[in-house]
């Protein structure tokens, strides 16, 4: 996408955007509803938690300073491919290493 952005630290071009959008539920997004937020992972910090749950830590230059977001796949696997999704975004960094020593890659 193109266009001018307003960032929170003065204002930015972005010529391109690696968005995560948020949905009240399943039906919501395969009905093409509108989300309830729009996130900017660009620079974002993803960590995995525990189990099937990760954080998406987003950079103040286009969303709000240091924005945690706690989100949970419905398997493992689903997890990891989140994770595994993340790691192909440029200045994204991922932490496969869960808060109890597991690894999420294994």
């Amino acid at each position: 996408r193109g266009g001018r952005v307003a960032a929170a630290e003065g204002e930015g071009n972005v010529d391109f955007a690696y968005m995560l959008e948020v949905f009240e539920d399943r039906a919501g997004a395969v009905g093409k509803g509108a989300p309830v937020e729009s996130i900017h992972v660009d620079g974002a910090e993803v960590k995995f938690v525990q189990g099937t749950v990760f954080t998406v830590k987003a950079t103040g230059l286009l969303n709000k300073k240091g924005a945690m977001h706690f989100l949970s796949a419905n398997t493992e696997e689903e997890a990891r491919s989140w994770l595994n999704g993340f790691e192909v975004v440029p200045d994204v960094a991922v932490a496969w290493t869960g808060k109890d020593g597991s690894d999420l890659r294994r």
